[in-house]
């Protein structure tokens, strides 16, 4: 991060990787990308730009997206839990949360948060409590009578959901993170639930560690973002971009607030610098 306000990066080197979350920032409100924000990215691919979907989304709901955007090279999905080629899809890097510490967390949870509901997030597939699919639609989850009798059956949990019905998302993980946050950490993304994933696991960090096999240094990247599980990623970056309808602290941490997702902000920045051949190999 550079400091809010600038106008375009200040290292006057070319920017080589564009890292965007989907749900909030470059998908409308409506779920779609509009026919402005899928040139602007093609556009960059065709600078010599690589351009990354980061976001909370498992690998599933991701490359199917990024396949129709016709993205070439990787996606960070789970928060930053997996990193998928997109040439095959394959996972190169899967951070999962330990069965031991899961073991020990779940209990945990639900003494603090009485008839919290819970789901598993292993990337192809979920699983969920009954006591979470009562509450808002669960992704077609299959059902568990007790997610701790799945954990450690061979499939690596990328995150945790967590639900209630007497706690909003945002209040939610910070119960999580006061009663567990020396193990896991929790956070919210815009979507009906809290979202646990392992300490040390989150965008910024997934980036990082990406661009330090692609070459790319820190300040050749340009990041979009709206919600708090964004904040690392923003943090990262060496130019951060909130869209207008960011989360309050996404919108102080920025370099530049761009306009809203319904108003093809990513778009708006991107045309910008491209126009002044600012993205390169």
């Amino acid at each position: 991060m550079t400091g809010a306000g600038s106008a375009v990066n200040p290292h006057h080197q070319p920017l080589r990787l564009l890292a965007t979350d989907l749900d909030g920032t470059l998908l409308s409100t409506a779920g779609t990308v509009s026919k402005r924000s899928r040139r602007a990215l093609a556009s960059v691919q065709a600078a010599g730009g690589v351009v990354v979907l980061i976001t909370g989304r498992p690998s599933r709901m991701v490359l199917g997206v990024a396949e129709e955007l016709g993205l070439i090279g990787h996606v960070i999905c789970s928060n930053g839990a997996a990193t998928h080629r997109l040439s095959d899809g394959a996972a190169e890097e899967r951070l999962s949360l330990a069965p031991e510490i899961l073991r020990r967390v779940i209990p945990l949870l639900r003494a603090a948060v009485p008839g919290i509901g819970l789901a598993l997030e292993w990337g192809d597939a979920m699983a969920a409590e009954q006591s979470y699919r009562r509450l808002p639609e669960s992704d077609g989850a299959a059902d568990v009578p007790d997610i701790l009798g799945v954990i450690g059956a061979g499939h690596p949990v990328l995150k945790v959901m967590a639900r209630s019905a007497r706690h909003a998302p945002p209040d939610l993980a910070r119960l999580i993170n006061a009663c567990c946050g020396a193990e896991v950490h929790a956070s919210t993304s815009g979507a009906p639930f809290a979202e646990i994933a392992a300490q040390g696991v989150d965008k910024g960090a997934a980036l990082e560690r990406l661009c330090l096999r692609l070459g790319v240094t820190q300040g050749q990247v340009i990041a979009f973002g709206d919600a708090p599980n964004d904040l690392p990623l923003l943090a990262w970056a060496g130019y951060g971009v909130a869209v207008a309808n960011a989360d309050q602290a996404l919108l102080e941490l920025a370099d530049e607030v761009a306009p809203s997702n319904d108003a093809d902000g990513v778009a708006v920045v991107v045309e910008r610098l491209l126009d002044v051949g600012r993205f390169g190999p």
